[in-house]
């Protein structure tokens, strides 16, 4: 069949619409037109292959790297840069507008990469019974083997037993934003879940009267307490403990935190709405890495009485679908 790409969707896909059922496409770029075969049927949508090329996008390049296509680490390296960081900012808003209800969520334009290539400074590489190492292939567990990464950074370490930003220059801008935010909304007393070796933790600390900042994996507390003493900060509570129980503890004394600052993985933080309205807070500032389960807890925040004042990507992670994203919600 004949179909025109009409926009990207989260996970990589370009869609394209037949008879108003969306038709999602690997390796297609908005404003290509392609001729496809059906690949799979679902309820609600179609997956194809594109077969030829009937017309390319402007934004169609020509990708780096020679693995692409083949390995499962980048979706994106087809599409220009600049549609890359646009499509972001338009998936962003679609996930607040069909998962969160929200009507016209505040998206602002996506923070660019400083590097877009060679960025990546923590990798996971897999290695096969022959010894080969490299990444999966797309879609599966067959191992691609890689001789040269594009996006890893020269010096990119594995080590870390605990979550750490990948991109070290985009994270020095994620840490200003969130001191920003921090001086803007006159924060005094934080809470601090997911707070990993205190990464965020430490930008904001100069700038509150205090902070109380909880993560499960101990690692990451005890790294996050040396730097501390090291530094001789104060004002800082590091605890290894639970989101869910951080959230619980607060709840039960009444709290008197005014901001909270959550950084939680892909799958979000469902216990957060629970509590929210029993601790009070005047703002929320979520850092997000997942759009889908942003959207969900934003609607159930505002189900709660908060308002979305805006959402700002931030481009962590060129070349790839994946969305990083500062949301800031008052109540």
């Amino acid at each position: 069949m004949h179909l025109k790409i009409e926009k990207l969707m989260y996970g990589g896909d370009g869609v394209g619409f037949i008879d108003g059922m969306p038709v999602f496409v690997p390796m297609t770029v908005p404003g290509d037109e392609v001729k496809c075969e059906i690949t799979e049927k679902k309820k609600g949508y179609l997956r194809a292959r594109a077969v030829n090329f009937v017309a390319v996008s402007s934004n169609r390049i020509t990708p780096k790297c020679e693995y692409f296509g083949r390995c499962g680490g980048c979706q994106w390296q087809n599409i220009d840069y600049s549609a890359q960081i646009l499509w972001k900012q338009l998936i962003l808003e679609e996930q607040l507008q069909r998962i969160g209800k929200l009507k016209r969520p505040n998206v602002l334009p996506t923070i660019p990469s400083p590097r877009i290539w060679n960025y990546r400074g923590r990798v996971k590489f897999h290695t096969d019974k022959n010894g080969r190492r490299g990444f999966y292939a797309v879609g599966s567990h067959d191992l691609v083997e890689i001789k040269e990464c594009l996006i890893m950074d020269k010096e990119a370490n594995g080590e870390h037993n605990y979550f750490t930003q990948v991109n070290s220059l985009q994270n020095e801008n994620l840490k200003k934003m969130i001191a920003g935010l921090a001086r803007s909304l006159g924060s005094k007393k934080a809470l601090e879940l997911y707070c990993g070796n205190g990464n965020l933790t430490f930008s904001v600390s100069d700038l509150v009267e205090s902070i109380d900042a909880f993560d499960s994996d101990k690692r990451a507390i005890a790294e996050a307490i040396k730097v501390s003493k090291r530094t001789n900060r104060q004002n800082i509570r590091f605890i290894a403990a639970s989101a869910a129980s951080a959230l619980e503890k607060s709840a039960k004394k009444g709290g008197d935190y005014d901001t909270l600052l959550i950084d939680p993985p892909r799958d979000g933080c469902k216990k957060l709405p629970k509590f929210v309205s029993k601790i009070g807070f005047r703002n929320i500032v979520y850092v997000s890495c997942d759009p889908a389960t942003l959207a969900r807890d934003i609607k159930e925040l505002v189900s709660k009485g908060y308002e979305l004042k805006f959402s700002q990507p931030i481009d962590m992670f060129p070349q790839t679908f994946h969305i990083e994203s500062v949301s800031v919600l008052s109540g």
